[in-house]
């Protein structure tokens, strides 16, 4: 027997469902199977807008896409056609992860860059990443941009709060990495600019460190960015 919505007012069944949407993405799922009246309310943009899908994003094998050199059909993970909904609507969670998908399984690192700025400067792990990948693809007056625009809001570069940001977005990204290409290593650059940590003791950190355990604030970032590079 099929679940059954109870008989309330329209407007107080939404404000519900999107309470609901707000807790935890997966218990729309009873709302979605008792009918068309739950699947119109739960596909509502504002709905989709603010629903909590972390978890939803934490298995990248639920959200992947691409199509198949040998069937040519659309293979896609279970959740992919409800976090395309979420992302259509501008689900800001939503808009991070493709971003980072798009970048580490995608090896497109412009559309990724592209995704992530619509959070930009308000998100500040988009920022950085955004800032990040630029300097991946070499672009070094956009890397600039993004890494300045970060450290006003966010957290000041060449700080310790710089490396808890930079680890949560490696630790973010690692999920989506399928192998390590370091596609960008002919690319990677850089900046050497007034207002960006100096790499100059990367050398010596690395030696007194070992490898990326290195506890310099002033080259975290250049650490960090060569990680990140070695990723995609």
């Amino acid at each position: 027997m099929g679940t059954e919505m109870p008989d309330i007012p329209d407007d107080l069944f939404a404000k519900i469902v999107k309470l609901v949407a707000d807790d935890r993405w997966w218990l729309l799922g009873p709302i979605l199977k008792a009918g068309r009246r739950g699947r119109d309310v739960v596909y509502r943009d504002d709905v989709l807008r603010d629903a909590n899908i972390y978890s939803l994003c934490s298995d990248p094998s639920d959200l992947y896409t691409f199509h198949s050199q040998i069937t040519g059909r659309l293979e896609q993970g279970r959740h992919r056609p409800f976090f395309e909904r979420c992302l259509k609507a501008g689900n800001k969670t939503a808009i991070y992860y493709e971003g980072l998908r798009v970048v580490a399984e995608g090896c497109d690192i412009k559309a990724g860059i592209e995704l992530l700025a619509q959070l930009v400067p308000e998100d500040g792990l988009a920022t950085l990443a955004c800032g990040v990948f630029s300097i991946c693809d070499g672009n070094e007056g956009m890397a600039v941009h993004y890494l300045e625009l970060f450290g006003k809001s966010h957290a000041a570069l060449g700080t310790e709060a710089v490396r808890r940001w930079g680890e949560e977005l490696v630790s973010d990204l690692r999920p989506y990495r399928r192998m390590s290409n370091n596609s960008y290593r002919r690319t990677y650059l850089y900046p050497i600019c007034r207002g960006i940590p100096s790499p100059d003791c990367a050398i010596d950190c690395g030696i007194a460190y070992g490898g990326y355990e290195n506890l310099c604030d002033e080259c975290y970032l250049w650490w960090m960015s060569r990680k990140v590079c070695q990723m995609l």
